[in-house]
Order: structure tokens, then sequence, then C-alpha cells
């Protein structure tokens, strides 16, 4: 189970050959979840390791997933029209060669509750309670990412709301549905006769959204998005895509690489920004290079005549979605005119009492996403949505370490950064986790009259698991390359590298 003592995370200095020499019980290590985060750091700790100790035994990394497949959000959450982002995956592929390496698919650890529009819990999946697992494995990387949209609750009409309407939705089931999670193969998404959408929100994912929805389709069809998906695309009626931000130009939080490849899609029209508030933005950002270059790209229309239509909208912040006449379908959406509070160069959006109503077919949520609590014994702040940690040592609520527990990724800082920055972050929590495990006043041991103890796991894996390979519900390294074989043949003759298997039951039907 987990344990509490006093310890930081971040002890510098200890090289591989420090690691090597260790007294110390061979590491044992499960990391919860298998997207970037997370196979990251075990294949960081594998390769900071020599295969055997110096007694003969060798550190082991047993990574757990709730679906059969592997990669997370480089799988499910990467938007398909950006598969050199996805080259991640070859981490997993080198990862998967180590013989101190295992995968275990199908496992569902702790507690979870599935989000406003996901219709899958993970019926299939083995559930292994959080304290049976952690007593197998002297440290757990808690790896799962944000599964969670950030909820509009107070907003009339919102997916979170006591009445939501049909046509809005939050982006993390929009992007999961196109990408193929098991979870959103139900979202009911019909674009046929969808016209205008609104995004709430100007990051990198509202863009995602913008741009698969204006894209040609034609542009579409050799990626890995599955075939049902692309048929609904296909019959889309979308003409206009407006992606509003409670704050000003300055401000956006989307990258410039993203909104180049926003506004230069083919027969899109954008006519830039309303030049009052270009000069005030550019005002607020005089010396930042980055924010200069994004403002110039901002100003400047583009494809002029184009029969589809991008728009960016600034100081809107949603009042209410409002239904249509049946009663049941978002028809229009209420805004609260906003302008811009400063304290020094921060600025917040501050409520004028004004408000507009504009017409509008579908809206997608898209302010940020947040991770969800495994149960009683990780500790979790609700209001910010991760793991309670410090530098990515999990913390108890008095800010007491949690010893043998630590967080990587957007479990533990939030759905903030890209793949890059996520790999350095899992980089820098495994010099910590090594650190500790070297360490003589470290979690790795206990102290009794004044004697240092090593601290050794309980032998093996959970009972459950060793059961759930023996009967085939656990989908080891092997059942997932089975599954993986079964997606590239689906997909022969179309032009697309695979075609993804949209339900669990059809993968593991693969397995026999």
């Amino acid at each position: 189970m987990l344990r509490h003592a006093a310890r930081s995370l971040g002890r510098t200095g200890a090289t591989p050959r420090a690691y090597s020499t260790t007294s110390r019980p061979p590491l044992k290590v499960a990391v919860i979840g298998s997207g970037p985060s997370g196979f990251y750091a075990a294949s960081r700790i594998l390769a900071q390791l020599p295969p055997t100790s110096e007694h003969g035994q060798a550190t082991t990394v047993d990574m757990y997933e709730r679906l059969p497949t592997p990669y997370g959000l480089a799988r499910y959450g990467v938007a398909p029209d950006h598969p050199e982002v996805k080259n991640c995956q070859h981490k997993f592929d080198e990862l998967a060669t180590d013989p101190r390496f295992a995968f275990f698919g199908n496992v569902s650890v702790g507690q979870h509750t599935p989000g406003p529009f996901a219709s899958y819990a993970y019926p299939h999946a083995l559930h292994v309670p959080l304290g049976d697992l952690a007593a197998h494995y002297n440290a757990v990387v808690f790896a799962y990412g944000a599964s969670h949209s950030n909820p509009l609750a107070s907003v009339p009409g919102s997916s979170a709301s006591a009445t939501p309407l049909a046509g809005v939705v939050p982006a993390l089931a929009l992007v999961s549905w196109y990408n193929g999670h098991p979870g959103y193969a139900d979202l009911p998404v019909d674009l046929s006769k969808t016209h205008t959408v609104d995004v709430v929100g100007q990051g990198n994912v509202a863009l995602d959204v913008a741009r698969i929805l204006l894209r040609p389709i034609d542009t579409l069809k050799d990626t890995d998005m599955p075939e049902d998906v692309l048929a609904v695309l296909a019959a889309s009626s979308v003409r206009k895509v407006r992606a509003v931000g409670r704050r000003g130009p300055a401000q956006v939080a989307f990258t410039t690489k993203e909104f180049r490849e926003m506004v230069n899609l083919p027969d899109v029209a954008y006519a830039g920004v309303d030049a009052g508030l270009m000069a005030q933005a550019q005002e607020l950002t005089k010396g930042d290079r980055m924010r200069t270059r994004m403002l110039a790209l901002m100003a400047k229309p583009a494809n002029a005549g184009g029969r589809k239509t991008f728009e960016l909208d600034f100081l809107l912040s949603p009042a209410a979605f409002l239904p249509g006449e049946d009663g049941r379908r978002v028809a229009a959406a209420k805004w609260d005119v906003n302008e811009l509070a400063f304290e020094g160069k921060a600025a917040s959006a501050r409520r004028t009492g004004e408000q507009v109503t504009r017409e509008t077919d579908m809206v997608v949520e898209s302010v940020g996403y947040r991770s969800e609590p495994l149960g009683g014994l990780l500790p979790f702040d609700s209001k910010r949505g991760r793991v309670v940690n410090a530098g990515g040592r999990v913390t108890a609520a008095d800010g007491t370490p949690v010893p043998g527990a630590y967080v990587s990724g957007w479990a533990g800082r939030g759905p903030v950064g890209v793949i890059a920055s996520t790999m350095q972050d899992a980089y820098g929590l495994v010099e910590g986790i090594l650190g500790d495990y070297v360490a003589d006043d470290g979690p790795f041991v206990r102290r009794d009259a004044g004697a240092a103890i090593p601290l050794a796991p309980e032998g093996g894996r959970p009972d459950a698991v060793e059961k759930g390979l023996k009967d085939g519900r656990v989908v080891p390294l092997a059942g997932w390359h089975a599954i993986d074989k079964a997606e590239q043949e689906r997909a022969k003759g179309t032009g697309k590298e695979r075609e993804k298997f949209r339900r669990v039951e059809d993968m593991l039907s693969v397995l026999g």
C-alpha cells in the first residue's frame, strides 16, 4: 500500500554508476497509464539502470493501461492530420523490446468515473484496487493523464449543466470521437445540418477542432480516422467556425504553428482581427518577439473569397446556450461582453454588464482538461483536477511526501505543454526517483534501532493480474501486437496505415 514518510523529490548528482552500486532490493516500478509521460518515464528508468544489479537481480517496470491498446494521448488525442506528432509511439516500441518491461492492457487501477458523453466505463477491463497493486511495487508512477473536461456547470445548456442541450459537446469528447476512442464511439455527432459552430476557447485543441471541421475531407482520408467518422465529416454542412475567447488577442493560448496551419486551409476565409483590439494587443506585447510574430499573423486576412469561414472572437464569456423551438437542441449562444482588467501586465476578463446573443448550430467547449482521482488512497486536488504533488512527488494534504508514489505528465501538472515538454518532465522525475532509490535517508528504506533496512515489496504481481493473464482478460504485449496487426490488415487497400477498432469487444475478439 502507499506509505507516508518525510522526503522530498529532486536529489541530484546520482549517476548510473551510483545507481548500480546500491544495496537496495531490485527496483520494481508500476506505471499507471501508457501515454507519452508513462512510457518516457519507464524507458528512462530502464536506460539509467544496468540490466542486472550487483546481486544479479533486475529492475522491472510494469505498465498498466485500462484500454487494451497503448499510447494514450498519442493514439486518441493528437490530431489525426498531425501524424508526425505520433512518432513518439516509436519510443514505446523500443521500450517493448526490453525484457525488464511488461505491458498489461485492459487493467483499470483504482476507481474511475466516466465524464460527460463517455459511454464506456471500462466494463471489459479487470479492475484492481490501487492498494492491492501498490503492495507489489516499491515505486508507483501515476501517468494516467487528464481524461475529463473542465465543466461549464454554471452555464445553462452546457454539457455539465442540469439541462444539457443536444449539440453542446466538450472538446475532449469530440476529439476522442474523431480519434476512435472506444469511450466515445456512440457520441451523437451529426453535421449534415450544422452550418455554424462556436468553439469556446482559444488553445491548440480549439484550433484542432476548428481545423478538422473545416478541412477538405479528401485531405483526411489517409489519416487514421475511423471510416464511420470520415463518413460523418464527408456529410458535413459546416461553413463557419468561430473560436471565442474571454480575453483579447494578446492572451490567446494557441501556438503560431497551429494558427498558421489554420489560416492556410484551402477555401477557408479569415478576416483578421479588429484594428482597435490589435493595437491594444501589440502595445501589451512589446518586446515579446514570439507574441509579436503571432499578432502579425493574426492581423493579416487570408483566403478572401473562401467558401468557408474561420473567425476569432474576443472578450466574450458564455452566459447561456439556448434551445430552438424543439427545446432540446442548441440554436443560439448568449455571451457576456468583457473588458480587460490589469494587474501589472497580467490581464483578466471583467464583465461589462452587456450581453450579445448569436445563432449557432453547435457549441464545442474547449476550456481545458482535468484528471480524475483513483480513489481515497491517492491525494487529489479536486479543485485543480490533478494529483497533489511537489515537483512530481505525491504529497499528502499536510505536505508530507508519500514514499514511493510519483506523478508524471498531465496528471501532476495539468494539461499544459507539448509532447517534448512531457518527455523532459518525465526525465526530470526519473532523476528524482533514482536519487531516492540510492539515498540512505530515502523512502526505499526504514530505520530500526538506527539501522537502515531496505524495503522490499511483496513478491510477484497481484493475483488478479496473474489470473487475468491466464484467462485472456489482461492484454500483454503479444496481445497488443495482435490487435495492431489486425488494425493494419483492416486498412489494406484504403491508403491508411490502420483502421482502428472502435470497440473494446472487437479488440478482444482478435485475441480469441
